[in-house]
């Protein structure tokens, strides 16, 4: 089974067992992640989905009918590469700077599947974007489609996130309606503006 898919539980609303402290995760329990490693994993896919929406956000506006898609696919992949590899960059120097070495073995895969967040947020986008290149729709509209999916996955996260935490019903709704907020922000600033 994926990280992500432990992460969200399997097909029902129940949450993970997560460790707080990350040498009580025995190798009986390898199937515990630790808490520190869950909140990495969200915040480096809400940084990912928020930095390819506001990519996009600037992108269209600067999108006329002779701009290539391919330069368009090739702009988001770009800005979500440079984030994933600051990501990472930021995680091995931290790690150098509290651990005093270079992270292995596990810690480097956390590392790794933390910083794969960013990625794998860009991934639809991107194959919108695709789409559009490859001449399945225009490409105005791939990236539209793009954004609006961003804001979904801004909610999508936020749902995950609140499974996790003991909060009331409408605290619950209201922490994702708050995130799914301000992704339709960025979306409406950018309708208003164009």
């Amino acid at each position: 089974m994926g990280l992500m898919q432990r992460l969200l539980g399997q097909g029902r609303f129940e949450p993970i067992r997560v460790v707080a402290d990350v040498s009580a995760a025995s190798e009986a329990n390898r199937e515990e992640i630790p808490v520190e490693q869950v909140v990495a994993l969200l915040r480096e896919r809400v940084y990912g989905a928020m930095t390819c929406l506001a990519t996009l956000a600037v992108l269209v506006r600067y999108t006329a009918p002779e701009t290539s898609p391919w330069s368009r696919v090739l702009d988001v992949a770009v800005a979500t590469g440079g984030l994933w590899a600051a990501s990472l960059l930021a995680d091995w120097v931290a790690h150098l700077g509290a651990h005093h070495s270079a992270p292995r073995g596990r810690a480097a895969l956390r590392m790794l599947q933390a910083s794969g967040q960013i990625v794998e947020a860009a991934v639809l986008p991107l194959l919108i974007l695709v789409a559009a290149a490859v001449g399945l729709l225009s490409l105005s509209t791939a990236m539209w489609i793009a954004m609006w999916i961003l804001v979904v996955e801004l909610g999508v996260i936020a749902l995950f996130a609140v499974r996790m935490a003991q909060l009331r019903w409408w605290q619950q709704l209201f922490t994702i309606a708050g995130l799914v907020g301000v992704g339709v922000l960025v979306v409406g600033i950018k309708i208003l503006g164009h």
